[in-house]
Parts: structure tokens; C-alpha cells; sequence
């Protein structure tokens, strides 16, 4: 394949550029900020999520105190008219007896019902207690993660101008080594992840270290200077001191 000097120089130079952008890009991908931000997100994800199911346990704990001081109260009325009938029926041994089992009835009913209120109450309590620490906790990620995004966007910026600045002079390569030969680099480039340039070294690919027979050595020094690797297909650059 014809190619000049500067075509030649231009491909080895590009190559390195390409292996530079595609590291720092990882670079930028590994940031230790990147995954901190990920693992705080999913935290406050987490807290977030907490606090709704305490506002929601805290509704429950609400109405069903509510019920509860409601069938108290129930249980209370009962009492009074219980009493009444009693204090009214002093001479009615029967209706007496009969009212004094309901009224005892009614006071185990309402010492359960106080222990139910009392429990939840607790729980209600124990729900007003977290939600300030799981708050407190939710506002402390919080400036945990905008000071990791200040520093990622510090150190990521740095490395995004490196690769700007090496985009800029891979275009300026890409346009010295042309439309035709940039096709297949840019090919080969897809194909084999990033490397797409090979040199012919003592008789072999030094890319994927292929040993190529002599045969095919003297069709790639009749194709000087710029020919492909029998093996890994990639464009080989022939030196000179194999011009056929």
C-alpha cells in the first residue's frame, strides 16, 4: 500500500495518541470518587426509603391508637352505665351480681386496651427517635457526596482537558495520514480493541507476535511500506530494510 514518510510517521503517532485517550478515559471511569458517589447514592437510596416506611409505620401506630383510645372510651361509657345500674339496683341481688361480672369484664377489657395504648405509644415513640438520626445521617451524605463530586470534577476535569487536548492533535494526524489509510485504521481500530497499527520486526507481527513465513515476508517487502498482517489482519508498516 503506498504511503509516504509523513503518512507513516503520522500512523505510529496516532496510534500512541489513541492508546493515551482510551487510558485516560478509563482513568476518568475509575475515579475513586465515582464509585464513593455510586455507594452514597444507593445509602441515602436507602435512608430514603427508611423514612417513608417510618412515616408510614408512624400513620399506622396513629390510627390504631386512635382505635384504640376510641373502644376505651367505649369501654369507659359502658362502666358508667354498668355502675349506674348497680348503684340503681341495690335491692336486686341478681341484677346487681350480673352488672358487677359485666363491670369486672369491662375493667380487664380496659386494663388490656392500656397496655395495647401503652405499646403504641411506645412504638410511636421509637419512630419519632429515628427519624432524627436517620435525618442527621441523610444530611451528612449529603455533604459527603457534594464534596466527592467537587473532587471528581476536579481530578476528572484534569484528565478530560488531557484528552481534549490529545483529540485535537488526533485530529490533526488524522488528517496528514489521510482519508483512505485512516479508514482502515479506523476499522481496525473497532476490530482489535484500540490497536490497529503492527510492525514487521525479524520476520514477525510485533503486535501479535506472529512469526510470518518467508514466503509471505517477501509479498509484504513487494508491498512496502504499508501492508497488513497475514495473522491479525492489522496494518503493518514495513521498514524500510525490507523494501523489495
Amino acid at each position: 500500500m503506498q504511503a509516504t514518510s509523513d503518512q507513516l510517521i503520522g500512523l505510529t503517532k496516532l496510534q500512541h495518541v489513541d492508546l493515551s485517550i482510551a487510558k485516560l478515559r478509563r482513568d476518568v471511569d475509575g475515579l475513586a470518587q465515582k464509585q464513593a458517589i455510586a455507594d452514597i447514592r444507593a445509602k441515602r437510596a436507602a435512608i430514603r426509603h427508611k423514612l417513608g416506611a417510618l412515616e408510614d409505620a408512624r400513620l399506622d401506630a396513629e390510627s390504631r391508637l386512635d382505635s384504640l383510645r376510641d373502644e376505651d372510651a367505649a369501654c369507659a361509657h359502658k362502666q358508667s352505665a354498668a355502675q349506674a345500674a348497680i348503684d340503681a339496683a341495690v335491692q336486686d341481688y341478681r341484677a346487681v351480681t350480673a352488672r358487677s361480672a359485666e363491670l369486672a369484664e369491662l375493667a380487664q377489657q380496659r386494663a388490656d386496651l392500656a397496655a395495647k395504648i401503652d405499646e403504641t405509644q411506645g412504638r410511636l415513640q421509637g419512630i419519632a427517635d429515628m427519624k432524627p438520626q436517620a435525618s442527621a445521617m441523610l444530611a451528612r451524605l449529603e455533604q459527603r457526596e457534594e464534596a466527592l463530586i467537587a473532587d471528581y470534577r476536579r481530578e476528572g476535569g484534569l484528565l478530560l482537558r488531557d484528552i481534549a487536548a490529545l483529540e485535537s492533535e488526533r485530529a490533526q494526524l488524522a488528517e496528514a495520514v489521510g482519508p483512505d489509510i485512516m479508514a482502515h485504521y479506523e476499522r481496525l481500530s473497532k476490530a482489535k480493541q484500540g490497536v490497529a497499527l503492527a510492525h514487521l520486526v525479524e520476520g514477525s507481527c510485533n503486535t501479535c507476535r506472529s512469526r510470518i513465513d518467508p514466503s509471505r515476508v517477501l509479498v509484504l517487502r513487494s508491498e512496502y511500506p504499508l501492508s497488513f498482517c497475514p495473522h491479525c489482519g492489522r496494518l503493518m508498516v514495513v521498514d524500510k530494510r525490507y523494501a523489495g
